[in-house]
């Protein structure tokens, strides 16, 4: 039985788990656009997304993040790489399974998330490493959602690309 092709892949995952890398690799390999969420976001609102969750807060935030995965979700085809929460919101899930893009899910162990991210000063919702996990143990529940799952142990981006290519679902 053939699948039928789908012109959107959704890439979703924690922060730090590589999805703008990634997604730029796998878009450039298709010859398709990548659509950031967070540099839309920021691009959107002339401010990082630190800023805007310093300014108005998360609910303000989700508010922005659903209007422009609405938008982004209209552009076929696409390689579209969420927000690390985008994906663990109920409506935001809702949409992605209405546009019936391929979800895939940059899996990267916590240790590897934890060593990227204290690298990072833009993320809101970083503040330490138990705060990280147990940010993490609730988004686990929403990633596992995702059609695929790609480990990112260990594997250069590159690599990781490539495997996403090898689904053959696009």
């Amino acid at each position: 039985m053939n699948r039928p092709r789908r012109k959107l892949i959704y890439l979703l995952g924690f922060m730090g788990s590589g999805k703008s890398t990634v997604g730029a690799l796998v878009a450039r390999a298709l010859g398709w656009p990548l659509i950031d969420l967070d540099t839309t976001i920021e691009a959107g609102q002339g401010e990082t997304i630190r800023e805007i969750f310093d300014r108005a807060g998360e609910p303000f935030f989700r508010e922005i993040e659903r209007a422009a995965l609405s938008e982004a979700s209209k552009a076929e085809p696409a390689v579209i790489a969420l927000g690390g929460g985008t994906f663990a919101q109920e409506p935001n899930l809702q949409l992605i399974r209405e546009r019936g893009g391929a979800t895939v899910w940059l899996d990267s162990p916590f240790e590897e998330l934890l060593r990227r991210c204290a690298r990072m000063t833009n993320r809101p919702l970083f503040r330490d490493e138990e705060s990280l996990r147990q940010l993490l143990l609730q988004r686990l529940p929403y990633y596992r959602l995702a059609e695929y799952r790609v480990s990112t142990e260990g594997r250069a981006p590159g690599e990781v690309a490539e495997e996403i290519l090898r689904l053959k679902v696009f």
